[in-house]
């Protein structure tokens, strides 16, 4: 899926778990916002990749789009040193990385920003290079954008507006 969709539904998990623990509302929303973005470090296309490009350009070229960073054990690494700060919001990192890997794994894309053609995510990389998932969504195509991602922004923002 495209950066803005991935963000989407990391405002939905950001919102829901920012109204379990009030107090740290913005820190969690801010958390579940950047995971909903950082497996895409991946790849210098990407929103993330190109800020941080000399990072992606190095991953992107050993592990290829929709690698070693789309696994639950980039997941577990990412949100380890969180928890040692604030549980609250590891969690929150987890839960943007969690939407991002499933809105990914429903997703296809072609061409050079996938190591291999196809859908799926390497959910248990590096025990298994195996994608896990299904050809539903194209990247980019009309599914994505006219029906998935408006209806996300939808849901997050009266989420978000219930919470006031």
């Amino acid at each position: 899926m495209m950066g803005r969709t991935h963000l989407a539904f990391g405002a939905v998990a950001g919102v829901h778990l920012a109204g379990t623990t009030p107090a740290l509302g913005l820190p969690i929303m801010a958390a579940a916002l950047l995971g909903s973005i950082l497996p895409d470090l991946d790849t210098p296309y990407s929103k993330l990749g190109r800020r941080f490009w000399p990072v992606s350009k190095l991953v992107f070229a050993v592990f290829g789009h929709r690698g070693g960073t789309h696994s639950l054990l980039f997941a577990a690494l990412a949100m380890a040193p969180v928890w040692m700060v604030s549980p609250p919001v590891a969690v929150a990192l987890g839960a943007g990385i969690a939407t991002h890997l499933a809105a990914d794994a429903i997703s296809f894309g072609q061409g050079p920003r996938f190591k291999i053609r196809g859908a799926g995510v390497p959910l248990f990389w590096p025990l298994r290079d195996g994608k896990a998932g299904v050809r539903l969504v194209k990247v980019n195509g009309p599914l994505e954008n006219l029906v998935i991602l408006p209806w996300t922004m939808l849901y997050a923002a009266q989420s978000g507006w219930n919470l006031i």
